[in-house]
C-alpha cells in the first residue's frame, strides 16, 4: 500500500470517529429525553387518577420550587412543536407523549445501527492500516 493510500486511509479513520462521536452524542441526548418523557406520562397517569384538585410542586429554576394547586388536573396545556401550546385531555397529554416516545425509540434504534456500520467501518480500515504498517516493516 503506497504512502498517499495509507493517509487517506488514516484522515478516513478519523472522519468516521468523529461522526461515531456526533451519533454517541446525540443518542446520550434522545436517551435522556426519553427518560424525561417516561417520567411525565407517569406524573400524568398521576393526575388522571386524581378525582379533585392537587397540591404540587412547580419547579421554578434554580432549584427552587413553589407550591401550587392544581384545581383542574384533568386538563393540561401540551407544547406540540413550533411553540404551539394546546389544551388536552390528561389521556390525550399522555398518548402524544407516547407517540413522541416511539418516534425517539425508532431514533434511537436508527442511530444505532448506523453507529455499528460506522464501527465495523472503522475496524476494517484499522485492520487494512495495520497489515500495511506491517508490510513496509519488512
Amino acid at each position: 500500500m503506497e504512502e498517499k493510500e495509507i493517509q487517506e486511509k488514516y484522515y478516513l479513520l478519523q472522519q468516521l470517529q468523529a461522526e461515531s462521536e456526533a451519533i454517541q452524542r446525540r443518542i446520550v441526548e434522545l436517551e435522556l429525553v426519553d427518560a424525561q418523557l417516561e417520567k411525565t406520562i407517569e406524573s400524568l397517569k398521576f393526575f388522571n387518577s386524581l378525582d379533585d384538585g392537587v397540591e404540587a410542586l412547580m419547579n421554578l429554576g434554580g432549584g427552587v420550587f413553589a407550591y401550587v394547586d392544581v384545581k383542574n388536573a384533568k386538563k393540561m396545556l401540551v407544547d406540540v412543536g413550533a411553540g404551539i401550546v394546546v389544551e388536552k385531555e390528561v389521556g390525550e397529554a399522555i398518548e402524544f407523549l407516547k407517540k413522541k416516545r416511539e418516534t425517539i425509540q425508532k431514533n434511537l434504534v436508527q442511530l444505532e445501527q448506523l453507529l455499528g456500520q460506522i464501527l465495523e467501518r472503522t475496524r476494517a480500515i484499522q485492520e487494512d492500516l495495520t497489515k500495511a504498517l506491517g508490510e513496509e516493516k519488512k
